[in-house]
């Protein structure tokens, strides 16, 4: 039963296997469904961690002798890459999943919290639970994607999280969320979504997008593809949102990367194997 629910998750990507579907697919109770889901979940946790490594040595084999042109000098980066190493290019944003609304704080303002954080915790009147999740995103053009929950959007919580994923070699591309990543990692390169026009007739410029070919479009992109699978879930609690990231970015990077490929280097050495469900 492990094997067939696992091809299906593969093949109706990037639609979700609930534990109803479970249940009614394989004629079983609904707790013995949601079991096999979790073992799935358990199964796809282990092997993000392997993917995670590929991921990083190829970053730092592919990039470490790369140079990007300095920012002063305002050249398009992907004429100066090619577009074979640009596609390789990790991208970053944060998401919000499952917001809190007024309705849940007792139609009581948020004034602890700012920015994506103010969505997902209840006011401090109310409990200051985290209802909502925060979710990070480091993704590749048709490549391997990271979904992180992360409970701020601080230096340190985020920061450790890029730094076992993307090696100090590689480009590395986000909105103006990242500032501290200017010290760290010499090419980080961000877009500024509120850039103003400099016309007086428009408010935003045209290119807050998109700029000299960097932005985080992937990362966003793949947000969107997380966003569309979680809608078949009617909630997920903070606390167990990691299983069901891990599986989502299990599935979507396998693709990317091969089964062939994760078996090989395991049984190689390259990385540790993991253990067994």
């Amino acid at each position: 039963m492990f094997g067939y629910i696992l091809e299906e998750s593969f093949i109706q990507f990037p639609k979700v296997i609930t534990s109803v579907e479970i249940s009614k697919r394989l004629g079983i109770s609904y707790g013995s469904a949601r079991l096999l889901k979790q073992r799935i979940q358990v199964f796809s946790s282990h092997q993000v961690e392997v993917l995670r490594k590929l991921y990083y040595n190829d970053l730092k084999d592919t990039f470490k002798d790369v140079t990007l042109p300095k920012v002063e000098e305002e050249k398009d980066i992907k004429k100066h890459l090619g577009k074979k190493l640009y596609r390789k290019i990790p991208h970053l944003d944060t998401c919000v999943l499952y917001s809190a609304s007024q309705r849940s704080n007792l139609f009581r303002k948020r004034f602890r919290h700012g920015g994506l954080t103010a969505s997902i915790y209840q006011s401090d009147s109310v409990g200051g639970n985290q209802v909502g999740i925060l979710t990070s995103t480091i993704a590749t053009q048709n490549g391997c994607v990271f979904f992180d929950s992360v409970p701020d959007q601080k230096a340190n919580t985020l920061g450790t999280l890029i730094r076992k994923t993307v090696p100090y070699e590689s480009p590395l591309f986000s909105d103006e969320g990242y500032p501290w990543l200017w010290g760290i990692y010499k090419k980080h390169r961000s877009i500024n979504h509120t850039a103003h026009s400099k016309e007086k007739r428009y408010k935003f410029a045209r290119n807050r997008w998109s700029k000299l070919s960097v932005h985080n479009q992937v990362a966003e992109g793949n947000q969107r593809l997380l966003k569309s699978a979680f809608s078949a879930y009617n909630y997920v609690k903070p606390k167990n949102s990691q299983l069901y990231l891990n599986e989502l970015s299990f599935i979507k990077s396998i693709k990317a990367i091969g089964m062939d490929r994760l078996v090989s280097a395991q049984r190689d050495g390259f990385v540790p194997n993991v253990s067994r469900i």
